[in-house]
């Protein structure tokens, strides 16, 4: 394997790296919106079905009425918000793009290691990741703006060869 190929399947395999990082990272923010919305509503129908079975033969005060009214209401749109963000859905999407980039990155890690005999295996090597990786880039969900890939935090490894990778 020449240099210049070495080198450039290294930064592939960087760029890999960091989008496997990258929708890890939002696999678990997103689950963390999952679970903001989730609980207060749980909590919250959680003390309506109380307040209805202790004052269920009682006359209680308007003002207590309103507030249990009140917050009905609340669950009914943090409800509405999770089923319609679907962040439980987004989550999982995030996680398995990052296992599918993690695949690639391990591949690449494979064949550097162990590295084909011709030029043509590496060739047709080459060739069909790019494939896997360009289907994957259209499968993927999208990062979100907000999310820029450098805010990912860099990770660097040390490699037998002294080579060193860095998300950038």
């Amino acid at each position: 394997m020449k240099l210049e190929q070495k080198q450039l399947l290294k930064s592939w395999r960087d760029e890999l790296g960091v989008m496997m990082r990258t929708h890890y990272v939002l696999s678990t923010k997103v689950r963390l919106l999952n679970y903001v919305l989730g609980v207060p509503c749980i909590i919250i129908a959680m003390l309506i079905a109380s307040y209805i079975f202790f004052t269920i033969n009682q006359d209680v005060v308007f003002w207590v009425k309103m507030l249990f009214g009140l917050l009905t209401l609340l669950m009914a749109i943090l409800a509405s918000l999770q089923t319609f963000l679907k962040y439980s859905e987004q989550a999982e999407n995030h996680r398995n793009a990052s296992a599918r980039y993690q695949a690639l990155f391990n591949g690449i890690d494979q064949l550097l290691a162990i590295p084909p005999k011709d030029e043509a295996a590496l060739g047709e090597w080459c060739d069909k990741l790019r494939e896997r990786w360009d289907e994957l880039n259209l499968e993927a969900p999208n990062i979100v703006h907000k999310f820029k890939r450098e805010s990912v935090e860099p990770v660097s490894i040390t490699h037998e060869d002294g080579y060193q990778t860095a998300a950038e």
